[in-house]
């Protein structure tokens, strides 16, 4: 199962590197807990490809694999969503719980989205708050069959990579992955959009504490 699960992320990951790259912004999202990942990260972590230059993690499979779990825990932590019983159902505002996990809410029907701030329209869902068209072209490029947990996992993978920072969190090169993802996800440091940003040193200790390490 452990090989089957590498060397399907690994197809997912060269669909990703032959596709044409264009930038995606998850935007201003609402902060979220979240359970311990229902499959071995390890995999994901050590058959990802990654396209854009960056200093080479070091760092063996196992710790690269539990710092990309930890990484993605400590997201989830900042979004807020591991408050809920199951992230990965949670939609922004917390107004609905997502029932039907074939597809993202929007696109099945079951939740068009929800007004915050001034006038503003979100479609953020899921464990790491993805917009529709966030969604629709991670679903695409990565050919994702769902929006279920390792779905949702995979494609926040794939937008760590795609700003450089997925061997910085496997190496646990901590700051600088979060400097080089924080305009995707508004909860992080730095984050810009005027909204609750954590700090870094609580973002660090939820790492920490999920059992990352700091290089």
């Amino acid at each position: 199962v452990r090989n089957a699960i590498a060397l399907a992320f690994l197809a997912f990951a060269g669909v990703a590197y032959a596709s044409a790259r264009r930038s995606t912004s998850n935007g201003p999202t609402d902060g979220i807990n979240w359970a311990s990942l229902p499959y071995d990260v390890a995999d994901l972590a050590q058959s990802t490809m990654n396209t854009i230059a960056e200093t080479p993690a070091t760092t063996d499979q196992d710790t690269a694999g539990a710092n990309v779990a930890a990484f993605l825990a400590a997201l989830r932590a900042a979004e807020g969503t591991d408050r809920a019983p199951d992230p990965y159902r949670v939609v922004m505002g917390y107004g609905h719980t997502i029932m039907d996990l074939s597809e993202h809410p929007f696109f099945t029907g079951e939740w068009k989205g929800a007004a915050f701030g001034d006038g503003q329209w979100s479609t953020a869902a899921g464990a790491y708050q993805f917009l529709r068209a966030t969604w629709a072209d991670l679903r695409g490029r990565l050919q994702l069959p769902d929006f279920g947990p390792e779905s949702q996992d995979r494609a926040a993978v794939e937008l760590i990579r795609q700003r450089g920072a997925l061997e910085d969190v496997k190496a646990g090169r901590f700051a600088d992955a979060v400097v080089k993802v924080r305009r995707i996800w508004a909860s992080l440091p730095g984050a810009g959009y005027g909204q609750g940003e954590r700090s870094m040193q609580w973002l660090a200790q939820k790492y920490e504490t999920a059992g990352g390490t700091l290089a």
